[in-house]
């Protein structure tokens, strides 16, 4: 009985002394997140609000391409990383296979919007159109509705889920031809377009709001668009409404991925991003909401009508 006592005194010691050494909380302490550059925006947003409500918690973004940051979480360097695209089939398979566990959370629908130079007359294309650019098929502007200008293509690093989406979407695994510019970021990708009357490029709909006042966003229409969307013939601009309806052609979600335990700071933030303070923050920025209730207002000569 002695010895039983002894035994159950030492594991009470070892136990309560483990739970006293974690002063870590979901609202107190250090996490380092992952980000990808196109979402940054966003994150950043989400970033200081939750500060904010919680001094005792530090974020850390480090902001880098979606396939850099996939990279680091499979190689167990971070607990976190926010994506703008779902893991794809072999990385999910990769991850069953090495029996990798992780948590997935969708936070947002977002879109890739399709941007020329204001001076370009060009304001729609198919995306039949958009495959013949990317593919090296048509050149000239004046092919598309344009004038007899060469098309200058500027690209994302083949690294950044907005080529690898474009590249699935619309060139159905084609490569793109060889670009006018290859960009570093969503800023460079804005400043080469905007001061080239001739270029063409893509960023995340987060970015638009941050354009230059000589960049336009071409609205899209898809001919090979679901019977059952009955929009056939329709273009449309990445604006919430047809990005949730999944009636504008580039949509795409932006997913957390995590490793994290119940209590870090890293946790703490998911659970702040997928809140309805997050989740505002997330329609503020332009895109749709993952995990609270869409309503939809449709505006007439009338009013607006639910």
């Amino acid at each position: 009985m002695h010895r039983t006592f002894t035994i159950f005194c030492i594991l009470s010691v070892v136990l309560f002394g483990c739970m006293e050494e974690r002063k870590e909380t979901p609202t107190k302490g250090n996490a380092a997140v992952l980000v990808a550059e196109s979402v940054s925006p966003l994150v950043e947003q989400e970033q200081l609000k939750f500060q904010d409500l919680y001094p005792e918690a530090h974020v850390q973004l480090t902001v880098m391409s979606d396939r850099e940051a996939i990279a680091h979480f499979f190689n167990d360097t971070t607990q976190m990383i926010i994506s703008s695209r779902p893991l794809n089939d072999e990385e999910r398979q990769v991850a069953k296979r090495t029996n990798f566990v992780f948590s997935e959370y969708k936070v947002a629908i977002d879109g890739i919007a399709i941007i020329v130079n204001d001076m370009n007359p060009v304001k729609q294309l198919r995306t039949t159109e958009l495959d013949s650019i990317y593919s090296g098929k048509v050149t000239q502007w004046k092919a598309v509705g344009g004038k007899s200008f060469p098309i200058e293509i500027a690209l994302p690093s083949p690294n950044d889920a907005n080529c690898e989406v474009v590249g699935q979407k619309v060139l159905h695994g084609q490569k793109f031809i060889g670009p006018t510019k290859v960009t570093r970021s969503s800023s460079e990708m804005l400043e080469f377009v905007s001061g080239r009357p001739n270029a063409i490029g893509m960023v995340g709909i987060d970015w638009i709001d941050q354009k230059k006042d000589n960049v336009r966003v071409l609205q899209l229409m898809d001919p090979s668009a679901p019977d059952s969307l009955d929009i056939k013939g329709e273009y449309f601009s990445p604006v919430q409404a047809y990005l949730y309806k999944r009636y504008y052609p580039l949509t795409r979600e932006v997913n957390i991925y995590s490793k994290a335990d119940s209590y870090s700071v890293a946790t703490g933030f998911t659970a702040f991003i997928t809140s309805a303070p997050g989740q505002k923050i997330v329609l503020n920025s332009g895109l749709v909401p993952a995990t609270m209730p869409i309503r939809l207002v449709q505006l007439t000569n009338k009013g607006a009508q639910q």
